[in-house]
């Protein structure tokens, strides 16, 4: 995770990694870059906290996968750390809001027997099923890969998609280095 300040946006913004998660009650934004990953955002209106994880894989219902992975790169663990630090830093469960993007087809273009993205966005929409989080917004599958915003005091999500050959390459082959590389612009 690193810092930049946009000055078009006159904010700090927070980049987050597969594996990471961002919790904040500042005048911040919160982004990252997806492919076949799945970022969930929560905001709590009231208490103007905001948080977004972005995990790669679903995960499965097992002492390992939940109690031993101490990254969130598996749904599972993503979505109980986001929730978790919601609560402990003060969000109402009863007021929050989701918002799901990612889960795009860009790592198996010409075979379609990738699930990973779909067991990824179909995991995020059953584990808040289950906590009584209502799902705002989505934007979902595709071929895109995605870049999202989060402005951590209202809650909104700015998103661009793409599935410009270039973009798809370099997320396919080095997602973190694309991030890196376009911070230092």
């Amino acid at each position: 995770m690193f810092i930049r300040k946009l000055s078009r946006y006159g904010k700090p913004i927070k980049i987050i990694h597969a594996g990471e998660y961002y919790i904040s009650a500042g005048d911040e934004l919160i982004g990252t870059l997806l492919g076949s990953c799945v970022a969930v955002c929560l905001h709590d209106p009231e208490g103007r906290i905001s948080g977004m994880n972005h995990f790669m894989l679903p995960g499965r219902i097992s002492k390992a996968d939940i109690f031993q992975d101490r990254t969130a790169r598996y749904g599972i663990t993503a979505m109980n750390n986001l929730l978790d630090e919601m609560l402990a830093r003060g969000a109402r469960k009863e007021l929050l809001i989701a918002k799901i993007f990612g889960g795009g087809s860009v790592l198996d273009l010409e075979r379609k027997t990738n699930t990973i993205p779909n067991d990824n966005v179909r995991l995020a929409w059953v584990l808040l099923e289950m906590e009584d989080i209502p799902v705002a917004e989505t934007d979902t599958g595709g071929i895109y890969t995605r870049k999202l915003m989060m402005d951590v005091r209202s809650g909104k999500v700015y998103l661009r998609r793409s599935s410009s050959r270039k973009v798809l390459e370099r997320v396919s082959s080095d997602q973190f280095t694309f991030v890196k590389r376009n911070s230092q612009q």
